[in-house]
């Protein structure tokens, strides 16, 4: 059903990253919903990314599956390039794909690998794009709320999440002039299954069960629960639409209260 927060999406192309599961699939499927008359998904996993794709044609808009992995600059490339030569035009961006590997202070090789994917993957899909996306397209960078705060052995995605928000203010500057907008979500405990396996370690390493680290989870936050991904996908939705023209260069949260404000 479409939404009149979020207008002005209908015969928009639009490519998401990470769009198998989660945040990712949930804005594909929304942006379908609003009027997208083609998405591109991109995801590592070639069965899931596949499932999406039949989920967003079923909501009544053109699907490209790409199963790559973005840690490949050459493969990314040659796949984005085919994609998004046969789509002909592009007018939305959401760099959503991204790990959460836990790291050691100095486990160099997690870090790198962190990095590669979350920080450099969004640089490296958004250089391929950026030949096609057309005046007055949408960027929106998926980052984290540890774009903001610091966690234990998080080094490595904390860093690349914070880089996100640099990453994000800089190019909304570069683009500004050709009135591509560039804007950043912050999402916070979101009810994924990225979220359901770092809550697994964290109940592993300090001995818990999962239900228990679940519910202290919830109790650290104002409003008590987990966010649900449509909720992001709404709000990366309406930075993709005409309502948005006005906004770049901006970081919005989405937290259910978690960082107060930060």
């Amino acid at each position: 059903m479409t939404s009149p927060l979020v207008a002005g999406l209908t015969g928009k192309t639009a490519l998401v990253t990470g769009a198998a599961r989660g945040i990712g699939l949930e804005t594909a499927l929304m942006l379908a919903e609003n009027g997208a008359k083609h998405v591109i998904l991109l995801d590592l996993d070639p069965a899931g990314v596949q499932r999406a794709a039949g989920a967003v044609r079923d909501r009544g808009a053109a699907a490209t599956a790409v199963a790559v992995d973005l840690a490949d600059r050459t493969e990314l490339r040659v796949a984005l390039s085919a994609s998004l030569r046969d789509a002909g035009s592009l007018d939305i961006v959401v760099n959503n794909a991204g790990i959460c590997d836990e790291n050691a202070p100095d486990d160099l090789d997690t870090w790198l690998h962190v990095m590669d994917v979350n920080l450099t993957g969004a640089f490296a899909v958004t250089a391929c794009c950026l030949g096609r996306i057309g005046d007055g397209g949408r960027i929106v960078n998926v980052s984290s709320v540890l774009g903001k705060l610091g966690n234990l052995r998080n080094t490595a995605y904390s860093a690349s999440k914070h880089g996100l928000l640099g990453y994000t203010k800089s190019l909304a500057l570069d683009l500004a002039p050709r009135r591509i907008t560039v804007n950043a979500v912050l999402p916070g405990r979101v009810d994924t299954p990225m979220m359901s396996r770092e809550l697994g370690v964290l109940a592993s390493r300090i001995g818990s069960d999962v239900e228990r680290v679940v519910r202290n989870a919830r109790r650290e936050v104002p409003l008590r629960r987990l966010i649900e991904p449509a909720e992001v996908a709404g709000l990366i939705a309406f930075l993709a639409s005409d309502n948005a023209a006005a906004i770049t260069g901006q970081s919005f949260t989405i937290d259910a209260g978690f960082t107060r404000g930060a």
